[in-house]
């Protein structure tokens, strides 16, 4: 048994986020409670409930987020990064957090950022990102690319779709 009373804050929180790409642009969202370092643009996520932790997948969780506050569907998710920080708790005491990035391909869906979630959400051209971002956001991009290259995306783009109900019939 163990003698030391339970918390009613959790001793760390884990946040989730998408790296969101759609051909060579990425979603940056304006949330009202900024969850990631490094200014007022961040990427869609939120923080994972511990206290009632083991009841869904955090994928899952993250997918929800996103066609629910965004409109949008995505993917498969690859983990493309994680980093460390300390944030205040409501005790004022510091909690510390481990955010994991996961990167992901849009699939479908007009982008509408929900006005209870974010206050804008955006496509910027991964050319534009390679400057003044926060480091944690180069390695991801990074790391995504490195998942699933530029070239194998334009392949699989580039194959005509099958639209007969019967393709080998003409």
């Amino acid at each position: 048994m163990n003698s030391e009373p339970e918390s009613a804050f959790p001793s760390y929180q884990v946040g989730t986020f998408a790296l969101v790409r759609h051909q060579d642009d990425v979603l940056l969202v304006r949330p009202y409670q900024l969850l990631l370092p490094g200014g007022p643009q961040s990427l869609p996520g939120a923080l994972v409930d511990i206290q009632h932790s083991g009841l869904g997948v955090v994928e899952t969780a993250l997918r929800r987020l996103l066609l629910s506050q965004l409109s949008i569907s995505v993917s498969e998710f690859w983990l493309v990064g994680s980093h460390t920080l300390r944030t205040p708790g409501p005790d004022g005491q510091a909690v510390p957090r481990l955010n994991l990035i996961f990167g992901t391909d849009y699939c479908s869906g007009i982008l509408n950022p929900q006005p209870l979630g974010f206050k804008s959400a955006i496509w910027v051209p991964r050319s534009q990102l390679m400057e003044r971002v926060p480091e944690w956001l180069s390695a991801a991009l990074f790391e995504l690319e490195k998942v699933v290259p530029p070239p194998a995306r334009e392949a699989a783009a580039s194959r005509p779709a099958v639209t007969a109900r019967f393709p080998w019939r003409r």
